[in-house]
């Protein structure tokens, strides 16, 4: 799981290395006067701070490639009205700063989910997050390390039986979702089937304390989106079924 604070000693302390690094290039490092040695330390910080937004999976955010577009329009322009060998540099310096604004914008978004994933429903079940892939579940199960999971919150089926008592206690370590806006809570269990195959057992308790379950194989990735519409593969066709304000699956 994600430690928002580590992120930040960590990257601060990564600041102070590119300092001594830099350091290292010259007397004054990426203070000096001279502006070649002050182009060749930035470089180097700015390949690093690349390396951190990689680290990040910056590259898989659905901003990237509008944030990639931005940051190069803004500091490939400066060549355009900076002059003599001072160009380098204060693109070099351009990017530093985009770099570091980027690292700090991922770092809020983190600390967000970060709360969201610690958040607990009325019975005091840690959620996971909406959208689900039952590859996901499934792989933190075989890892056998809940806190190398950062997309589910596992939690023992002897926990949640305790309150929703329609569950087979034979199930594998569960998954909550949060509170439909409709009341209805779904809760997704990893099984085995009569023929070995793994299952997904999909459980719903709607406002009444009534309970719905569908069962669906697992070979294919199952996927819920956040409108609680679940997606699955059959004989070679993609099917989807839909939770009802009753807390019902339909199959569309």
């Amino acid at each position: 799981m994600f430690n928002f604070n580590f992120f930040y000693l960590i990257f601060f302390i990564g600041l102070g290395f590119l300092n001594v690094a830099c350091a290292k290039t010259s007397t004054n490092g990426c203070n000096s006067n001279n502006v070649e040695e002050k182009f060749q330390c930035i470089r180097k910080e700015n390949f690093l701070l690349e390396k951190e937004l990689k680290k990040l999976k910056n590259n898989e955010r659905k901003d990237f490639t509008l944030w990639k577009k931005g940051i190069e329009n803004r500091c490939e322009s400066k060549k355009s009205y900076t002059l003599g060998e001072g160009v380098g540099l204060v693109k070099e310096e351009c990017y530093r700063g985009e770099y570091i604004n980027r690292l700090n914008e991922i770092g809020r978004d983190n600390g967000r989910v970060l709360k969201a994933i610690n958040k607990k429903n009325d019975d005091g079940f840690s959620v996971t997050l909406l959208p689900y892939n039952s590859d996901d579940h499934i792989n933190c199960i075989l890892k056998n390390s809940k806190t190398g999971c950062d997309k589910v919150n596992l939690i023992d089926v002897s926990a949640l039986l305790k309150v929703y008592n329609e569950l087979d206690e034979n199930y594998g370590s569960s998954v909550i979702f949060p509170e439909s806006k409709n009341g209805v809570i779904l809760i997704a269990s990893p099984s085995s089937s009569d023929s070995g195959r793994a299952v997904i057992n999909l459980t719903s308790v709607n406002a009444l304390g009534l309970f719905k379950k569908i069962t669906i194989d697992a070979s294919n990735n199952i996927t819920i989106n956040e409108n609680y519409e679940i997606f699955y593969t059959k004989n070679g066709k993609l099917l989807k079924i839909t939770l009802n304000n009753n807390g019902e699956f339909v199959v569309n």
